[in-house]
């Protein structure tokens, strides 16, 4: 299920856009549900078709920027302020934002391929027990999972500046704890953020994961990138779940429950969350 329509804005927290004349297509990070700007002040409005795909814009330069085509359905020419109070840029700001894919590898490379862009209500905590009863049940567990913070070195004198990703530190602290998963068919990668947690980043960390971890060539790997505002901005989590081969069917679990069936989980500093496919939201206002 993807978004049917996307709200109404000029700005949208956490959302990196590229402000260009003429311009029909948006970039966008984690969390963006929205907006481009094509002169000071001017904002779209966005009513993309029932099935909105990402894609990328080139698959060869280093798959950092993603874009969503032919979705600007008007544009305002006012250019008074918007009421960040109002319609669609409340609901982005309260939802949670989630981009979903798969991973393509073979030994020495990894692809990672972004499908879908959802909006939840909200953004559900799970207790340990619920999460660790449902993966015994299924015959599915954490294969490791780590946290990251973004950090700049101010060069200072010299012409050297240090940047650190918040997701690619996330992955650097997973590879310190993480099983084998050589024998694992399918694996979920989950990575959860603040409105700031960029697409770009999330993707490379992904790729990166694939080749550091001990995985066979015929797995099957997909991911969640998962961004709220209650997550401290310039942070990430990252879980991964190797799913077991006792996979519930629809009608044995539902809510919660079926998320972490799917290997939908997310933990960070101790706390399990999730989001719940009841809980898609598509209101534009």
């Amino acid at each position: 299920m993807v978004l049917s329509s996307y709200p109404t804005a000029s700005h949208t927290s956490g959302c990196l856009c590229h402000s260009r004349k003429n311009v029909n297509i948006l970039t966008i990070s984690l969390s963006a549900v929205l907006v481009a700007t094509t002169m000071p002040s001017a904002a779209f409005a966005f009513a993309p078709p029932s099935v909105v795909p990402i894609v990328s814009h080139t698959l060869q330069e280093k798959q950092q920027a993603w874009v969503l085509y032919e979705v600007i359905e008007g544009m305002s020419e006012k250019e008074d302020p918007v009421d960040e109070g109002l319609g669609g840029v409340r609901l982005a700001q309260e939802s949670a934002i989630k981009i979903v894919g798969d991973i393509k590898h073979k030994p020495g490379n990894s692809q990672s391929f972004p499908m879908e862009l959802l909006r939840y209500n909200t953004l559900k905590q799970v207790e340990e027990s619920l999460v660790q009863d449902v993966l015994k049940k299924t015959g599915s567990f954490v294969l490791c999972y780590g946290q990251g913070v973004e950090l700049y070195k101010d060069p200072g004198e010299t012409t050297i500046k240090e940047v650190y990703y918040a997701p690619k530190e996330a992955i650097k602290d997973a590879l310190t704890n993480a099983a084998s998963a050589m024998d694992s068919e399918t694996l979920v990668f989950n990575f959860l953020g603040g409105d700031d947690l960029m697409c770009g980043e999330v993707l490379q960390a992904a790729n990166e994961l694939v080749l550091d971890l001990d995985i066979a060539t015929k797995t099957k790997i997909s991911f969640n990138s998962l961004c709220h505002k209650t997550i401290p901005s310039g942070t990430c989590a990252v879980t991964v779940v190797s799913l077991g081969n006792q996979q519930e069917d629809g009608s044995a679990s539902a809510g919660v429950e079926k998320a972490i069936a799917s290997g939908e989980i997310y933990l960070r500093d101790g706390v399990w969350y999730t989001v719940e496919e009841s809980d898609i939201n598509t209101a534009i206002e």
